[in-house]
């Protein structure tokens, strides 16, 4: 089998998921949220958005573990004025990424990664892409399982 070759894999292992769930998908209310923790400098390996099937938005971020209690307190702060918004937590996840070059010229680069990860019995708990990266957040119990499979696809330089 060609490996796809891929500009190379990252990794940030020991982070803490924080999803921001049930908020009203409103203008503002993401950019709020990423504010305040921005204003407590609380720096995100990670974010995520979208929209559930009740129409109310999601949030999910990834921060060290020295700082999620702070991000906790600034959500469930902002959460307050939301009763419908809760907050779940995950300690231990990793992040594995695999970027560029070139991958909006690279179809099939997120099905592959996804699909030898779950070949590899990896559960993926969130993914994030751009036009040059896949980010997909794993146990990190699993990451040198998550990692090898990935090589056995993709080519680093």
């Amino acid at each position: 089998m060609n490996k796809i070759a891929v500009g190379g894999i990252l990794e940030l292992r020991g982070l803490t998921m924080i999803e921001i769930l049930g908020f009203p998908n409103k203008p503002g209310h993401a950019g709020q949220i990423l504010t305040l923790l921005g204003d407590a400098e609380i720096n995100l390996h990670f974010i995520a958005e979208c929209e559930d099937s009740n129409e109310l938005a999601n949030i999910t971020i990834c921060v060290v573990p020295t700082v999620a209690k702070k991000a906790l307190k600034v959500i469930n702060n902002y959460l307050s004025s939301c009763p419908e918004g809760y907050v779940k937590c995950n300690s231990n996840v990793a992040i594995i990424t695999i970027y560029g070059p070139h991958f909006r010229e690279k179809p099939a680069i997120c099905g592959k990664m996804c699909y030898i990860l779950g070949h590899c019995e990896v559960n993926i708990l969130g993914i994030s892409t751009s036009i040059s990266s896949v980010c997909c957040i794993i146990d990190d119990a699993n990451f040198k399982r998550a990692f090898d499979g990935l090589l056995t696809v993709f080519a680093l330089p």
